[in-house]
């Protein structure tokens, strides 16, 4: 199975390192995000205080082995408030300010999209969700380090 190796730097200094799986181990390519998705979602962290932003990227290693961190790099993190559910997405930003996603966890959200008939419709529905209903949602969105 072919993953990310993504470290994390906390609050309080300490690393965290996380793995995703590739989503092309899920789908046939890589899903296309549009511009007005972010615009969105940067209009929901400004108001709403369950969502926040901040840099935190250390690491991001591809499934080449290669380091892919000096890239303009999301890493979604949010929880569903009823169920506890943890989800985690790794966004890759083009130029043009569109994006990709590249990466899915934990283990758990990886297997259930793995599972699905259509995964890419699920993936898309759920990141839709937390941009319509962001009372349902806690999110953190985490940029490399090196970012302005």
């Amino acid at each position: 199975m072919k993953t990310w190796k993504i470290s994390v730097k906390i609050d309080d200094n300490s690393v965290e390192n996380l793995e995703l799986v590739d989503i092309l181990e899920v789908m046939d390519g890589y899903l296309n995000i549009y511009r007005t998705y972010f615009d969105e979602l940067l209009n929901i962290v400004k108001m709403i205080n369950k969502y926040s932003i901040g840099k935190g990227l250390e690491n991001v290693i591809g499934p080449d082995n290669k380091d892919w961190t000096k890239n303009p790099w999301l890493l979604l993190m949010f929880k569903d408030n009823e169920k506890e559910i943890p989800f985690w997405l790794l966004l890759k930003r083009e130029k043009d300010l569109t994006g990709y996603l590249v990466g899915v966890g934990p283990q758990k959200f990886y297997e259930y999209c793995k599972n699905s008939k259509e995964p890419d419709d699920e993936i898309k529905r759920l990141m839709e969700y937390i941009i319509a209903y962001p009372q349902k949602f806690k999110v953190s969105i985490i940029i490399p380090n090196f970012i302005e």
